[in-house]
């Protein structure tokens, strides 16, 4: 039958005991549930391809804010216990545990559980889950002690939500997907339309509302199954070798020491296994020059050397005897340096870091300049750029944009009196989304004789159109693109763990070789080269001791990514199916290509066009949860054509075979 639709506010209070389970029919040895770095579910892979879908955890307060799990938007913990993935939030006084597990038999176990140590007012505690677009205007919804509605039936209005009612369970099916879910005790289903006929459809699973007493535990629980249509169908991918762009130089990694029981480990394992070809240390300026009435330079000849300054410096001289550009960044300003007191954390305006205090801008410019002076004559180390890390955001020093443009104008000016070349790398910002704090110098005709490169990290707002942006700023001045600290997770260093999730390191390379494509960055130096924020597991990294020090599959990404030959060119390349990204490289001179795909659907037939026709065969390798840096076999081409399987979930690579 057809419910009538109505819009009550909450009543029942929910206090069951739960487990939440997906389920995927049928079964299938690549069957995985998928979830972000912060625990949101993103849907559950069916023969590799995800069948998406996106969880969150809400809480409305009695004023109707509401709070939802979200990048970066709560206190995190996460950690692997067997096969479980547990993560555990707080915000505010409220807190969640969800633990989520993929089961043999193509189930995954979620509980989430739900309190607040003392009592509080609430109008909903949600399980969330948010439908993609394959849900369109033909879907319906059917309810287990209910009935039936279709999305046409559901009446937007003035009121919060299109439909509410209590149910056992529930089916939301479209003509290609089926999302069944079934609670172990009724709970209060809401439908909310986000105003669009396709997709934009919420679903809210009530587990509390009303009055939360202090330390009472409320749970609730689901079984969820997922089914629809597999995309096996052909890629069609080609590429322009004629219109050569950038040049790519390589991966590049951040030597920032700050484990000292654990980073020579991995940086000596690195440097060993792995072609890097650019090197980011830090200047630790607050102990070059803690005493602002001494000179630094005359301090470290006469050998007063901090252990952090020296470590430093030696880090930058190991990378420069193998012949890597070495840039500097430095992150923490000696007190004397900065206005008022040191503050770390964020304002009640959401500022961060700490000013440099400009009337003493000769003396800053001085006691960086040396540190410059002295690593070139003590250790033989000419650097290429100079930055403050993340001065847009305050991390830790914060400027302006007139200030950056100052800083650049400035102290390259000195730079050049005491016989230096170091430039500035432009920007260095925290996310992709800060591209306007480089305007001013980009356009300023004083800054850019001083300005070597520009350089963004990858942390958020890796969206096309910013992408496109720092591709434009990098042509405005004349100098190359990089990606300064290469992740997806600033965070993640609270909850290391999840650095070891096939999750993460196939959405941080699918983030890579989307930046590779558009934004055509020299280098991507990846944050960190270290232990910290490690591509390497055990050997005490991240508390497992248990383990000796062993490469991740994010290791395994960058080692294939790094195999690119030297020299080549971003070239362009299309692809006509979604969940598929490319970049591509050569040289036409030489005869040299590279192709790097991921692939974050099925698995399924790639035809190739535009290659070369003096090429006959290229050789590829692949990435994934079960493959490290594999070569699978070679791909015969034939008058520049290539056909081969792109196996799913997966970084794949093609290297033109020189032989």
């Amino acid at each position: 039958m057809k419910l009538n639709l109505q819009h009550n506010y909450i009543k029942t209070l929910l206090k069951t005991s739960a487990v939440l389970a997906v389920a995927l029919i049928p079964f299938n040895s690549n069957a995985q549930a998928e979830f972000t770095t912060w625990g949101n579910m993103t849907g559950i892979r069916v023969d590799n391809q995800l069948m998406k879908f996106n969880s969150s955890l809400a809480v409305e307060n009695q004023w109707g804010d509401t709070w939802r799990t979200r990048k970066e938007g709560q206190d995190i913990e996460f950690k692997r216990e067997g096969s479980k993935k547990i993560f555990s939030y707080g915000m505010g006084d409220l807190q969640w545990t969800k633990s989520i597990e993929t089961l043999e038999d193509a189930k995954a176990e979620v509980e989430v559980v739900f309190s607040s140590p003392k009592d509080t007012l609430i109008n909903g505690a949600f399980f969330t889950i948010d439908l993609p677009e394959e849900f369109g205007p033909e879907t319906t919804f059917s309810f287990i002690n209910q009935g039936n509605v279709g999305l046409k039936d559901l009446k937007s209005g003035a009121t919060k939500a299109d439909y509410k009612a209590p149910a056992q369970g529930m089916t939301i099916q479209s003509p290609s997907r089926k999302l069944e879910i079934t609670f172990v005790r009724p709970a209060e289903v809401t439908i909310n339309r986000e105003g669009t006929p396709t997709g934009n459809i919420r679903v809210n699973i009530a587990l509390a509302s009303g009055e939360i007493e202090a330390n009472e535990i409320y749970r609730n629980s689901f079984v969820i199954t997922v089914s629809g249509e597999i995309d096996k169908s052909p890629v069609a991918i080609k590429i322009y070798p004629e219109q050569e762009g950038k040049a790519f130089d390589g991966i590049g990694g951040n030597f920032r020491l700050q484990n000292a029981a654990t980073d020579p480990q991995v940086i000596d394992y690195i440097l060993e296994n792995l072609n890097v070809t650019w090197g980011r240390v830090e200047m630790p300026w607050q102990f070059w020059h803690q005493n602002e009435n001494e000179d630094p330079l005359e301090e470290a000849r006469n050998g007063n050397l901090h252990p952090k300054v020296k470590a430093a410096m030696e880090m930058a001289q190991r990378l420069h005897q193998m012949d890597m550009p070495v840039m500097l960044a430095a992150w923490f300003p000696p007190d004397w340096a900065i206005i008022g007191e040191r503050f770390k954390g964020k304002r009640p305006d959401g500022s961060m870091g700490n000013k440099l205090d400009l009337t003493k801008s000769d003396k800053i410019y001085k006691s960086l300049v040396f540190y410059i002076k002295f690593l070139q004559e003590e250790y033989g180390v000419e650097t290429v750029m100079f930055s403050f890390n993340e001065s847009d955001l305050g991390i830790d020093v914060q400027q302006t944009d007139v200030e950056h443009n100052e800083l650049i104008k400035e102290m390259g000016a000195l730079l050049r009196t005491e016989g230096l070349q170091t430039e500035f790398l432009l920007g260095d910002t925290a996310d992709a989304n800060g591209w306007d704090f480089t305007t001013l110098a980009s356009t300023d005709p004083e800054s850019l004789p001083y300005i070597g490169g520009v350089s963004f990290h990858s942390w958020r707002g890796y969206t096309e159109e910013n992408l496109l942006k720092w591709r434009d700023i990098s042509n405005r001045v004349g100098e190359p693109l990089f990606i300064g600290e290469g992740s997806i997770d600033a965070g993640a260093w609270r909850y290391p763990q999840i650095f070891e999730e096939p999750t993460y390191a196939l959405e941080e390379i699918d983030v890579y070789v989307k930046m590779m494509d558009i934004a055509q960055p020299l280098s991507i130096l990846q944050w960190q080269l270290t232990a910290d924020y490690s591509v390497m597991s055990g050997g005490g990294i991240f508390g497992n001791n248990e383990d000796k020090l062993y490469p991740t599959q994010r290791f395994f990404n960058l080692k294939q990514l790094s195999n690119t030959p030297e020299g080549l060119f971003y070239i362009p390349i299309t692809v006509d199916k979604e969940g598929v990204r490319a970049a591509a490289l050569g040289d036409k001179t030489i005869g040299s290509y590279a192709i790097h795909m991921v692939n974050k659907g099925a698995t399924r037939k790639v035809r190739l066009a535009g290659l070369p026709k003096d090429i006959k065969s290229m050789n590829l390798y692949i990435t994934n949860k079960d493959a490290s840096f594999m070569k699978s076999k070679n791909v015969k081409v034939q008058n520049g054509n290539a056909e081969f399987e792109l196996e799913g979930a997966s970084f794949i690579s093609l290297f033109s075979n020189t032989n």
